[in-house]
């Protein structure tokens, strides 16, 4: 078993639990998501995700909880078909050439090569001031993951290059953003009666460098290349 394997961030390997549920009901408002930094009309941009499109338990359990919640307008429900987990972003496409996009991919190939699969609890729900997720754990393996694509772009770009690489990194799903300013106790209030549903477990075996751009209030991105985690020990 590897280091990322089955490991968590301590003692408790829930604690990450209890930590983003929380951080999320002490938030008194909540913010639009759809106003961040350097996000324009047509815009699009290079991302690291990891793929939950094609994990149906996810799909499912992701849908259950956006039933739960759609009565609530001040939230844009994320489509099914395109869950994701974002790892990083390694530029907006202005901002870089395909090659040096292929490039980073090619060095993030292999950071990765030695990684193995394990095994990812999705759920139970959560949110942050502008998204309802689902938390994702352990934490470690998507850390190390996270490390290597920052790295790759490092190598290729030079640190400076990589963008927003915020300290800390949460690892999550989500399933619906918010679409303005609000209170945030009418959401947590609502949320906190879904969080009784099941997580499920997946298998990561891959990460993937995706062009994504927005349409409307929703996110659609378009696979360039998939990196397994194939690592034999």
């Amino acid at each position: 078993m590897s280091s990322a394997e089955g490991a968590g961030d301590g003692p408790d390997e829930l604690e990450y639990i209890r930590s983003d549920w929380n951080r999320y009901r002490q938030l008194d408002r909540l913010v639009d998501h759809w106003q961040r930094p350097g996000w324009s009309a047509g815009r699009r941009s290079y991302h690291w995700i990891v793929r939950f499109d094609n994990r149906p338990t996810v799909q499912q359990l992701a849908a259950r909880c956006q039933a739960r919640l759609g009565h609530l307008n001040t939230l844009d429900l994320a489509p099914v078909e395109s869950l994701h987990m974002t790892l990083q972003r390694v530029s907006f496409t202005d901002e870089i050439t395909s090659s040096q996009a292929l490039a980073v991919a090619a060095v993030a190939t292999k950071r990765c090569a030695a990684m193995r699969p394990f095994t990812a609890t999705v759920g139970p729900l959560t949110g942050s001031a502008n998204s309802v997720h689902l938390s994702v754990g352990p934490h470690r393996p998507f850390h190390l993951l996270r490390h290597a694509v920052v790295a790759a772009t490092a190598h290729v770009r030079g640190a400076e290059a990589v963008p927003g690489h915020a300290a800390t990194f949460d690892p999550h799903v989500s399933i619906a953003y918010n679409r303005r300013p609000t209170a945030a106790k009418p959401v947590i209030d609502q949320v906190a009666t879904v969080r009784s549903l099941s997580p499920v477990t997946v298998q990561v075996d891959a990460i993937s460098l995706v062009e994504l751009r927005r349409d409307g209030h929703s996110y659609i991105w378009r696979q360039i290349m998939a990196v397994p985690l194939a690592g034999q020990g």
